[in-house]
């Protein structure tokens, strides 16, 4: 007969070790920078990302490349770079690849001569899992990025990172367990808030042009975006979502909160510093939501910042109806 005091020891072990793979694999991205940065770099001004290769290992998540590419895109999309639409570098593509040749094996002369940039974002997924059972679920994905140099085939930087999020161990409550579970099985929106995880990590470290570039066309200086939300914290009705953003002074300041509010007021309250700041409304549906400062001149002319910190995550609104009856 099994001895169930064994069983116990045995299952707290294998928890351990699962929480131990866990913390090892969530932390922060590592990019390695090839360039220097500084006032003097001749950057890429024109960028495009190419299609995602994928591995053996993804060969039934073949999307997975789909969604990391397109998630990838709008955050890069922030940085100083004139980033080229995803189905235009696909059109462009298109003979080469209809022609036999992988993507992988383009060369980087016929990449330049087809989509007319100056640097490529290769992206390559290594694997990609969605898994739920019993109480434990997890979705991760890990993958290579590297941005090459057209005008030069100098590799500017590259990173290899796994991202990985799961449910069922250290949870606070059974509740909780089951709310985080139940997302899990909806599998595109899993991989897709894994995405946006994983791309905010990376984006957060790569070089980013964009002070030289608004010394060439001037525009409107930000030097930092903060906010009160942190990154495992999930918004509740009547939470207050806090902004602030240092800049030029007298110009004019607003807030998004992704797509879903966007241009909220925001007001200098000291010469160059702005604030603002939204309520969450019942009725309201945020989901991993990039908050992006922006601050406008008398010409027109609007610079950019997102908060790389955290996404804005509403509590789930179902959960909250049953707490709240």
């Amino acid at each position: 007969m099994i001895n169930p005091h064994l069983i116990k020891k045995l299952t707290c072990v294998v928890i351990l070790i699962l929480a131990t793979l866990i913390g090892a694999s969530c932390g922060k991205a590592r990019v390695d920078i090839y360039h220097d940065a500084g006032e003097n770099w001749d950057y890429p001004k024109t960028v495009a990302i190419l299609p995602f290769s994928f591995g053996p290992a993804t060969e039934e998540n073949k999307a997975t490349r789909l969604i990391l590419r397109k998630v990838f895109f709008n955050y890069f999309s922030y940085l100083g770079y004139n980033d080229i639409p995803l189905n235009t570098v696909d059109l462009k593509l298109e003979p080469i690849i209809k022609s036999g040749v992988a993507i992988q094996d383009i060369t980087n002369g016929q990449l330049m001569k087809a989509l007319g940039v100056d640097a490529v974002i290769r992206g390559h997924v290594l694997n990609s899992i969605n898994f739920a059972a019993g109480i434990y679920a997890e979705t991760s994905i890990e993958a290579k990025l590297e941005m090459i140099d057209l005008r030069t085939d100098e590799v500017l930087w590259d990173t290899k990172h796994s991202e990985l999020d799961s449910s069922g161990i250290a949870t606070p409550s059974l509740v909780d367990m089951i709310e985080d579970q139940a997302g899990f099985y909806e599998v595109r929106e899993a991989y897709h808030q894994i995405s946006e995880s994983f791309a905010l990590k990376i984006i957060e470290k790569i070089p980013d042009p964009a002070s030289l570039r608004h010394k060439e066309v001037r525009l409107p200086q930000i030097i930092s975006v903060e906010s009160n939300i942190k990154g495992n914290s999930k918004l509740l009705p009547n939470d207050l979502i806090y902004v602030s953003m240092e800049g030029e002074s007298d110009l004019i300041g607003y807030f998004d909160i992704g797509n879903f509010k966007t241009r909220v007021p925001m007001k200098e309250v000291s010469p160059g510093l702005y604030t603002g700041s939204y309520r969450v409304k019942t009725t309201d549906q945020i989901d991993n939501a990039l908050i992006i400062a922006s601050l406008s001149n008398k010409n027109g002319l609007t610079a950019k910042k997102f908060y790389k910190k955290a996404l804005a995550t509403q509590k789930n609104p179902m959960l909250r109806e049953k707490n709240e009856n």
